[in-house]
């Protein structure tokens, strides 16, 4: 087992100077107490600077090491770089990992990585290691893919969740870290090692058969389909590696969108205010230019009250001309020889009647004719420019359209206002490449769903390839007893040692996954204040989700939850793994309540033999960890504050 017993500093974050922090010989737990900005995630990224030479940033990105040398010792001595010390045990054995980060020689001020260079040693009972033998104890001690079960924080156990999204990008990478840390890859080596074996053992075969008359041909089949096999195979692993670094690429991306999520939502902001900017004035322009005609006929409301008398007037006398002007047609036509009946309603019209009608003209100035029928027209032209000077003449339409154009202008100057706001927020910022991010972001999106199609196509096309070779061989197969028949029987032996492999490697998968999750709900129902919840299960990725009493899942887990089932995991692979080690964990608390933090403290001796954890006192107040931790708590120490960028490490005793 895996047990640091120092952590030694000079210079690293804000730890000024050379510090020490050692580790209690027994089993128990450790605790750490800082405050923001002390230097908690500092510790933990020195321990892992000292194994893995690089520091972690936010959403698991690597940080600028040149960043990371204490900032006071460089402003008042001109002091850059920083060392690392770990002592640690493993086996039984004691081992001395020295890291530093210096300046390259002659570069007295560095200003960024390239400035530095990085050097490392490893002692192993106080006698130096070679290079080749540091590289091979670190990777035997504390491999980097499986340091997530050992140094993480309440940002990596976020990441967990993603074992229960089949179209997660990290679900797969922790799968296969988990794999690793419960020791498959020894199994999965030597099955690929099988296939390799196998695969020799048919190119043998083929060979052998196109050296016989009867197999010839069968034998040049399966030559070339083992050709083209070695081809997509090629090409599978070239996809899947380029699938890989896209899927990398875009975490980092997701991060970098994360990082300026601000940024980016006040850059959309203000390119949609320019947007609508654009727009109001377009509308204001068309308003001014449809109050600039109502304005031309403005000065009517002036009069409006005469026109409004003359239009009374002039209909009135329209009146008239259009009785009279009937009158005259009806008796000319009642006067025709022979006209009995009236030409309007076809009744019989009697002598009488016709007097009537001519009387009635006479009366009202005689027959009308063409002067009258001009006056009605010259009348009718007036009429009409009076209603569109009357209509023209609203005071109140006119009102309404001077609002709507000062609002328009309102809205202008607030937007004007707000775009400078914004502009101001986001100076300095590089905006071209904020919105290259983005484009890189949709173009990795893309990138990455055609190679999962070439992957699938290629697999599909690898599939085929290996039915038909089996077809071909079965073929062969009836050729017992020929030249070729040892190199059969060879091909048939490592075809039959690779499938035992392969299954034998499914079962024990299955036996791992069972285990993971019998533990990993033992430390769920340690760690849980629900009682209805009854454990839970695991999946194929390793996924945990909570089981109810009843039988059935939790298909909503709050936040809370998901950070107890993430703790569960850990613990259960820290109880199956062949490789263990102490367990480094930032904040853990940060989503728990008072309960779920209670319980968890009381756990974390179950959780490995050494346990070191990074908190700040609201977090874990010191009086609730030790009546929760009893006799377990091996040691307390804290981060004093001597300024911005200096921390001290102290030892508590009280």
């Amino acid at each position: 087992m895996l047990r640091l017993t120092a952590l030694h500093l000079d210079n690293f974050g804000p730890y000024k100077g050379r510090q020490t922090v050692t580790f209690p010989s027994e089993d128990g737990v450790t605790i750490i107490y800082g405050e923001n900005m002390r230097g908690k995630t500092s510790l933990l990224n020195a321990i892992r600077f000292a194994f893995f030479g690089r520091i972690l940033g936010r959403g698991r990105r690597d940080a600028a090491l040149h960043l990371v040398g204490n900032w006071e010792e460089a402003k008042d001595r001109n002091v850059y770089g920083f060392d690392v010390r770990l002592d640690m045990t493993y086996d039984g054995i004691k081992y001395r990992l020295t890291r530093s980060f210096r300046p390259r020689p002659g570069i007295k001020t560095p200003e960024d990585d390239a400035d530095y260079e990085q050097s490392h040693f490893l002692e192993r009972d106080g006698i130096p290691l070679g290079p080749h033998q540091t590289k091979t104890e670190l990777e035997r001690i504390l491999p980097e893919q499986i340091s997530r079960f050992f140094l993480f924080d309440g940002e990596l156990l976020q990441e967990y969740e993603d074992l229960l999204v089949a179209e997660s990008d990290m679900g797969p990478k922790i799968s296969e870290a988990i794999e690793r840390i419960l020791g498959l890859p020894l199994l999965t080596n030597s099955r690929d090692s099988l296939s390799a074996a196998r695969e020799r053992a048919e190119a043998r075969y083929s060979r052998a058969a196109q050296g016989d008359q009867k197999t010839r041909e069968f034998g040049n089949q399966l030559t070339s389909l083992q050709e083209e096999r070695a081809v997509l195979v090629a090409d599978l692993e070239r996809q899947e590696t380029e699938l890989d670094e896209l899927r990398k690429q875009k975490t980092a991306l997701e991060e970098a969108m994360r990082k300026s999520q601000r940024l980016a939502s006040l850059l959309d902001k203000r390119d949609g205010l320019e947007r609508e900017l654009v727009e109001l004035r377009a509308k204001l322009q068309a308003k001014r230019s449809d109050i600039g005609s109502s304005m031309s006929t403005a000065w009517s409301a002036l009069i409006v009250d005469k026109m409004k008398a003359s239009l009374a007037h002039l209909r009135d006398r329209e009146t008239q001309l259009q009785t009279a002007l009937i009158r005259t047609a009806v008796l000319q036509s009642l006067s025709l020889e022979g006209q009995t009946t009236c030409p309007a309603c076809l009744q019989p019209v009697s002598d009488s009647a016709r007097q009537h009608v001519h009387d009635s003209l006479v009366q009202h100035g005689g027959l009308a004719g063409a002067a009258e029928e001009q006056e009605l027209a010259s009348i009718r032209r007036k009429i009409d420019a009076l209603s569109k000077s009357v209509d023209a003449a609203n005071p109140e339409a006119l009102r309404l359209k001077w609002q709507a154009i000062e609002q328009d202008d309102r809205d202008i100057y607030s937007r004007q206002n707000e775009i400078k706001s914004l502009t101001s927020q986001i100076e300095g910022v590089n905006e071209d490449e904020l919105r290259r991010t983005r484009s890189d972001f949709e173009l990795t999106i893309r990138q990455i769903s055609l190679l999962e199609q070439g992957l699938s196509d290629t697999r599909d096309s690898l599939q085929h390839n290996t039915n038909y070779r089996e077809n071909i061989q079965r073929k062969l197969d009836r050729f017992a007893g020929s030249s070729f028949d040892v190199e059969r029987k060879r091909s048939v032996l490592a075809a039959d040692l690779e499938k035992m492999f392969t299954e034998g490697i499914e079962v024990f998968r299955e036996q791992l996954r069972k285990r993971v999750e019998a533990d990993a709900t033992e430390h769920f129902r340690q760690l849980t204040s629900e009682a209805d919840y009854a454990g839970l299960r695991i999946n194929d990725s390793y996924g945990l989700s909570i089981v109810h009493k009843d039988g059935t899942g939790i298909p909503v887990r709050s936040a809370g939850a998901e950070h107890i089932v993430a703790l569960s995991l850990v613990a259960a692979l820290q109880n199956n793994a062949p490789l263990r080690g102490p367990i480094i964990i930032d904040s853990p608390f940060g989503r728990l309540d008072t309960i779920h933090t209670n319980k968890t403290v009381a756990a974390m001796p179950n959780m490995s033999r050494q346990v070191i954890v990074l908190v700040y006192e609201d977090e874990l107040p010191p009086v609730r960890a030790r009546e929760g931790l009893g006799k377990h708590l091996k040691a307390e120490w804290k981060l004093e504050r001597r300024s911005a960028r200096h921390t001290e490490l102290v030892l508590r005793k009280d």
